[in-house]
């Protein structure tokens, strides 16, 4: 008796009906927006959730000259409420805003407005320049001496000790305070309900499809398209945001933006396609062919 390969495969997938192909098409239609909004949403929580990221924006928009005046009309302030200098004395704010130790006083000042963005929500951030002047007290003491005041450094340390921090939610102020940790939990609420969403959504078109193991492929190679779109379109917009690398400081502030946490939707699409590789080798097996008996031509 003679044996021959027969080949099993699934019956083959019949087509839908109108009202079921528009429900298919229609939940198809909803994953993909609810995974759009998901990775989007993952992508935007990373960023604000990162300390790093955040601190390095704060870096690039302090050198913005709004910014900077700001930062400096805190230093005048604290210097004018302990009469240290007299209001209107630009020459002697020019000339301490011209110390190399300034530098480090306004990089003080911005690591106190990235504490204030990731404060806890509810809570009272502060600016204290009193603490950013300390340490250029000296320099501060030799400014003033050297344009004809009389001061020393106990006694400028002493009043610039007495200088009262300023609250960033008052009138005019920057308003700062809890704006990552608002934001980030905003967006960590829309990847959850997208999330569910897709979950729901993708679970139905499943469902009402005849080939379910094609319709899985599917929505995996769907959220993998929606991830490499994203991750393309953020370096993208990176590289549009400041193409000369520091054109403006806005400009330098959105291209970092931008340009972080990219791997979150790369990271995504690899997980998809490496779900996609699983699904199609899994089905292979399925489909191989079954060696069995098969009644042949009759005995020689």
């Amino acid at each position: 008796m003679g044996l021959r390969p027969v080949q099993v495969s699934p019956a083959p997938d019949t087509s839908l009906n109108r009202p079921r192909r528009f429900l298919r098409g229609a939940l198809f239609w909803l994953f993909g927006l609810s995974a759009s909004i998901l990775i989007g949403s993952l992508w935007g929580s990373a960023v604000t959730g990162s300390r790093t990221s955040v601190a390095e924006v704060m870096g690039d928009l302090a050198a913005e000259q709004v910014v900077q005046e700001r930062i400096v009309g805190w230093i005048t302030e604290g210097l004018v409420s302990v009469d240290v200098i007299v209001a209107g004395d630009t020459a002697s704010v020019d000339r301490l805003m011209a110390m190399p130790e300034t530098e480090q006083v306004l990089a003080d000042l911005t690591d106190q407005l990235v504490e204030a963005i990731f404060a806890p929500v509810g809570s009272t951030a502060l600016v204290d320049p009193a603490s950013a002047l300390l340490p250029a007290v000296p320099q501060i003491t030799s400014v003033l001496t050297d344009a004809g005041l009389s001061a020393d450094e106990g006694t400028m340390a002493a009043l610039v000790s007495r200088i009262e921090p300023i609250p960033l939610d008052g009138t005019g102020e920057i308003p700062v305070t809890s704006a990552a940790t608002r934001v980030s939990a905003a967006l960590s609420l829309a990847a959850l309900v997208a999330g569910v969403a897709a979950l729901l959504f993708g679970g139905g078109a499943v469902l009402v499809s005849r080939d379910r193991v094609a319709a899985f492929r599917n929505l995996a190679y769907r959220l993998m398209l929606t991830s490499l779109s994203l991750a393309v379109m953020l370096r993208l917009g990176s590289w549009i945001a400041d193409p000369t690398r520091g054109a403006s400081p806005w400009r330098a502030g959105l291209s970092t933006v931008l340009g972080s946490f990219t791997y979150v939707p790369l990271l995504a699409a690899a997980v998809c396609a490496g779900v996609m590789v699983v699904v199609k080798k899994r089905r292979g097996s399925a489909t191989e062919p079954v060696q069995g008996p098969v009644s042949g031509g009759g005995q020689g």
